[in-house]
């Protein structure tokens, strides 16, 4: 194609080719000391060393030399709250209690589209500084803060997943939708934004406290309906989330179960934390092939405890678990930089 944009970049690659808990580390990725990434109208064409790549490329297309940085692809946050922007990091709680007082209170400004769309913006491009160029992400229950969101992503050609949080209970009246509002608006939701540009909707009751057992009910009618969605939740975030929520459905046997009866845990479940699943819950996640989005900084902020990482990369039954940065419980929005000291103990 004469018109064709061609762009090139020399630097170190680095590619990952498997599980490093479930293969050896070294053979899990391959490192290109001295690279070259050729793109042809933002598709890349061709990957690998600089001497063997360059003499292919016509003598007139430039190369942008990076050399003594790496280049990799752009990274995946699993979990992060795109409405929690302003608060990243406000101290001093525990989960539910840092909820109530610092969280909700900042969504309800999402009812407002402006500030909405003024905080979208901040977030989409303070993604693309620190190298993420897909996530998971929590709107608030408003749709026109999914359609912010979705709008600066579309600007940005960014590979976002999210949806509206659906809460009909145990949370203030200004973020509480219904069973029925709940699963019109998203569906709505659906319809406008899921597979327009690289966008994805992400089906997002927001945990099983949150919702009533006729709010799961309806978003397991919309899974079936769109089976081609991501369904994304948080449990067993903290010892105190899994007492409450159990309280609230006692004829279920754990907290996945909750999930499970509802035809929530399968094949592109994203469950968020489950720092404080069982050995039985860790199996049938495997068992569903549900994903975990592990996020070690908010963990440790919050106090929340430590997700038991290599029970999850048990190889007799291995589970696909991603990083999230968890804005804004997490500290810091990039994947690479993770806090590594509590800010309380365990127990």
């Amino acid at each position: 194609m004469p018109d064709a944009h061609v762009t090139a970049l020399r630097g170190t690659i680095v590619s990952f080719t498997g599980d490093p808990f479930l293969v050896d580390p070294a053979n899990s990725f391959v490192h290109e000391p001295d690279g070259l990434i050729v793109c042809r109208n933002g598709l890349i064409e061709a990957v690998g060393p600089y001497g063997r790549v360059r003499a292919s490329l016509p003598v007139d297309v430039p190369v942008t030399d990076y050399s003594g940085c790496i280049l990799s692809a752009g990274f995946i946050d699993t979990h992060v709250h795109y409405v929690q922007t302003e608060m990243i990091a406000s101290p001093g709680k525990h989960l539910l209690q840092w909820v109530n007082d610092y969280i909700y209170p900042a969504e309800e400004a999402f009812a407002d589209e402006a500030h909405a769309r003024a905080v979208a913006k901040v977030f989409c491009d303070t993604l693309i500084r620190n190298g993420t160029t897909t996530a998971c992400i929590y709107c608030a229950v408003y749709p026109q803060s999914v359609d912010a969101l979705f709008e600066e992503a579309l600007k940005r050609n960014l590979r976002l997943v999210a949806g509206k949080c659906m809460m009909d209970r145990n949370v203030p009246e200004a973020l509480r939708d219904t069973a029925q509002s709940g699963y019109d608006q998203s569906k709505a939701l659906i319809d406008k934004w899921h597979g327009k540009g690289r966008l994805l909707y992400a089906i997002t009751p927001r945990w099983a406290g949150s919702s009533t057992p006729a709010q799961l009910e309806a978003a397991g009618a919309l899974w079936r309906e769109y089976p081609d969605l991501i369904l994304q939740t948080h449990i067993a975030e903290s010892r105190d989330e899994v007492a409450f929520a159990t309280s609230l459905f006692p004829e279920r046997k754990d907290l996945l179960d909750i999930y499970d009866h509802y035809g929530l845990v399968k094949r592109r479940t994203m469950l968020g934390h489950c720092v404080w699943f069982s050995d039985s819950e860790f199996a049938r996640a495997h068992e569903r092939d549900a994903s975990i989005a592990h996020c070690p900084t908010s963990n440790l902020f919050l106090g929340s405890g430590l997700f038991r990482l290599r029970v999850a990369k048990d190889e007799k039954r291995p589970i696909h678990v991603g990083l999230g940065t968890d804005i804004g419980a997490g500290t810091i929005f990039s994947l690479l930089r993770r806090s590594t000291t509590p800010t309380r103990s365990r127990r």
